[in-house]
């Protein structure tokens, strides 16, 4: 059988204990701010009435922690050793517990305390509209005066933006037509090269047919004049015609570089 100083369940139930007294004192002291001050303004009831909330939610689940363990000895009460009346003690504890953190818990969320803490939400809101709509009266003259102000100044802005943006498209307007000359003239340039280009190989091609036909003749009378001439004299006037015609092709070569 585990002592008090070495079971883990004593220490967790120390500190449980220590956490009631201290949330007990605390809703006590929220009770005094609930009734007796403005909840809606004063700093220390909001901060009473957040704390007592987190320390109920970290003892519920302390608690339960517990409550589970107690289960688990139940479940497997071989695997566990306590004294006689052991069980029974913890679970009146946690039961205590739990009847303590509910009540605290009903009386946050009683019809009594919401109704207060509205109403005086209620009552500063309504105070502080009223302060508003005197300060606004006094003020409403001041006000008209810097919106109507406001309003003019938002038209002069307006209306220097678009005198800045017609300025910047009229320079774009100004760019684009000296892209469209420049254009033009590239163009007018290129018709102009194509032209002479076309005319350079129209003489080229006459020249080739001029070519063509003195070539046409002189094999015409080659041939005659081969009929009429001895073997070996052919020869001799084929490979002087042969050299010949390598240098007019060469010669039609060139001209068409």
């Amino acid at each position: 059988m585990a002592s008090p100083d070495q079971d883990p369940y004593y220490l967790a139930e120390q500190d449980i204990a220590s956490s009631v007294r201290g949330i007990m004192t605390t809703h006590e002291k929220w009770k005094q701010l609930l009734f007796n001050t403005n909840t809606y303004t004063n700093k220390e009831f909001k901060w009473y009435n957040k704390e007592i909330r987190k320390v109920l939610a970290v003892i519920e689940e302390d608690i339960g922690d517990i409550l589970e363990a107690i289960g688990t000895i139940e479940k497997f009460p071989g695997r566990y050793v306590l004294a006689p009346g052991e069980l029974d003690r913890r679970k009146l504890f946690a039961n205590d517990v739990k009847i303590k953190i509910n009540e605290i818990k009903e009386d946050l969320q009683s019809p009594r305390a919401l109704a207060k803490i509205e109403e005086d939400k209620q009552n500063e809101l309504l105070s502080s509209e009223k302060r508003n709509m005197i300060e606004r009266g006094g003020k409403f003259e001041g006000l008209r005066r810097a919106h109507d102000e406001d309003n003019r100044d938002f038209l002069r802005e307006q209306a220097g933006y678009q005198r800045e943006l017609m300025n910047r498209q009229d320079e774009g307007l100004d760019q684009m037509k000296d892209d469209v000359q420049i254009l033009g003239e590239m163009g007018k340039a290129m018709h102009s090269e194509l032209k002479i280009q076309e005319g350079l190989l129209d003489s080229l091609h006459d020249r080739a047919a001029r070519s063509s036909e003195t070539l046409g003749s002189v094999m015409r009378k080659l041939d005659r004049f081969m009929e009429s001439t001895s073997s070996k004299l052919q020869w001799t006037i084929i490979a002087i015609l042969g050299i010949i015609f390598v240098g007019l092709v060469v010669l039609t070569t060139m001209i068409k570089k």
